[in-house]
């Protein structure tokens, strides 16, 4: 019954453990927009990951997505994500924290609480470090708003006319955003009956009887009662997870066959 939690945006959390040289699955901090601040008590090199941020250390702005190298005392700010949603600050070689299950990602069942104002991180600390130039970060990826999906175990119980409009309507993102689900705003009216319980997976679109669309995220359940009608492919999750409420969407059906197989 526990969920694949993990980072909202693999995409970005996988850059920003790069940019470093980590392990791609390096512990980071994720944030959602804006307001964190962190006091470093020890040298290291950290990235900040964003689509688009404005970052301070000790009072002046720094650039994202770079290496930079902090000291004991310094205070770097998260004054406003400009662009997406969610952010990461990565350190050298990750955070060090307990892990549950072989992971260390947040999830209510298995830690007490969220991080709140004067917790403590730990990370090894580093005064030198190799590197070049930091790889370069694709921003295109986070232009489209048509997200790839790929049929639902339930799709076929859809009406002709469901499966049209499902793919030709524009729709967009309710206020209603949070790890466990997105939700769309508009809604299309069905007959469809509710299943007999049956696994969902991040991406999981589920349709209510009452014609709403809940696009399940990284901390969704592992079952659910709603017919699934769609599949966000894993780029449209991280895609997704950068909208923010009222962004206009839409979806493109992929097709499975044996060559993407």
């Amino acid at each position: 019954g526990i969920p694949i939690s993990g980072a909202m945006d693999l995409n970005l959390f996988a850059y920003a453990n790069m940019v470093l040289d980590n392990e791609n699955t390096g512990a980071c901090l994720e944030f959602y927009q804006q307001g964190l601040q962190v006091e470093f008590q020890e040298s290291t090199f950290v990235c900040v990951a964003a689509i688009d941020a404005i970052v301070s250390l000790n009072g002046s702005e720094i650039q994202i997505n770079s290496i930079l190298k902090v000291k004991a005392g310094d205070v770097l700010k998260v004054l406003e994500l400009t662009k997406g949603s969610w952010g990461y600050l990565a350190v050298k070689n990750g955070f060090i924290s307990t892990l549950f299950f072989g992971s260390q990602s947040f999830y209510k069942a298995l830690t007490s609480q969220q991080l709140k104002k004067d917790d403590e991180l730990s990370f090894e600390p580093f005064i030198e470090m190799s590197g070049g130039k930091p790889p370069q970060f694709d921003l295109n990826y986070y232009d489209t708003h048509i997200l790839e999906v790929f049929r639902g175990p339930d799709f076929h119980k859809l009406s002709q006319t469901l499966q049209y409009q499902l793919f030709n309507a524009e729709f967009s993102l309710s206020t209603s955003l949070n790890r466990m689900a997105y939700q769309i705003q508009e809604t299309l009216e069905n007959e469809l009956e509710e299943i007999i319980t049956g696994p969902v997976l991040p991406g999981t679109i589920q349709y209510t009887s009452g014609g709403k669309m809940i696009i399940l995220m990284r901390d969704a359940q592992v079952t659910g009662g709603y017919p699934r009608i769609l599949q966000l492919s894993e780029e449209a999750i991280n895609q997704l997870a950068q909208m923010r409420a009222k962004t206009n969407l839409g979806f493109k059906l992929i097709e499975i066959n044996s060559e993407t197989i």
